[in-house]
C-alpha cells in the first residue's frame, strides 16, 4: 500500500508556482531632459544636440535619436499642441539672434515634421538671447543657451513618463 501510495504522489501534478513577475522595461535610447511648467511639459534637448554659435543647422547624428524620441513621444503619448521655441546666446546683434532663434526653431520643425508629427500641431516662436537658461559670460553658458525648447501645451509630464523605463527621462534642471 506504501509503495502505491508512493508512486501515485509521483504521478501528480507538481504544485502550481508563483507568477513570473514582469520583465522590467528596458530602455536603451537618449535619456530626454524634462520639466512640468505652468504652460505644460518642457523637453530639453542636450548639448550635444544644439547649435553652434551663428548656425541653424542641426547635426543630424547627434540630435536625430533625441528628435525621434521626442516624435515618439508626441506621436503616442500626447496629441497637445506643440511650440517649439528657439532660443541663442548673446554673441551678435539682436536681429542677427532674433532671425537665428527662428531659424532654429524651423530646423526643429522640418525634422519633427520629417518624422510624423502632423505640422498643425507644432507652432515655431522666437526669442534671440531673451531667456537664457544659463550665464552668457562662459563658453559652457553659450553652449547650453544656443536651443530650441519643445513644450508640449497643457500637458502632464506623468502622462508623457507614465509606463517608461525609469531611465528614459531626467529632471532638465539637474543638467544646470
Amino acid at each position: 500500500l506504501a509503495a502505491a501510495w508512493a508512486l501515485s504522489a509521483c504521478q501528480s501534478p507538481p504544485p502550481a508556482s508563483a507568477p513570473t513577475p514582469p520583465t522590467p522595461v528596458v530602455y536603451s535610447g537618449p535619456t530626454l531632459a524634462v520639466a512640468q511648467s505652468p504652460r505644460g511639459v518642457q523637453i530639453f534637448l542636450p548639448g550635444t544636440a544644439l547649435f553652434e554659435t551663428g548656425q541653424a543647422s542641426l547635426n543630424p547624428a547627434e540630435s536625430g535619436p533625441y528628435l525621434s524620441r521626442v516624435a515618439e513621444l508626441l506621436l503616442h503619448k500626447t496629441d497637445h499642441p506643440v511650440v517649439l521655441e528657439g532660443h541663442t546666446d548673446n554673441t551678435g546683434s539682436d536681429a542677427t539672434n532674433q532671425a537665428l532663434s527662428e531659424a532654429r526653431a524651423q530646423a526643429v520643425r522640418r525634422e519633427l515634421i520629417g518624422l510624423g508629427v502632423p505640422a498643425q500641431r507644432l507652432r515655431t516662436e522666437a526669442y534671440s538671447y531673451k531667456r537664457p537658461v544659463a550665464s552668457n559670460a562662459t563658453e559652457e553658458g553659450r553652449r547650453l543657451n544656443r536651443r530650441v525648447e519643445v513644450l508640449v501645451l497643457d500637458e502632464q509630464l506623468d502622462t508623457l513618463t507614465r509606463g517608461e523605463a525609469p531611465n528614459a527621462f531626467e529632471s532638465a534642471w539637474d543638467r544646470l
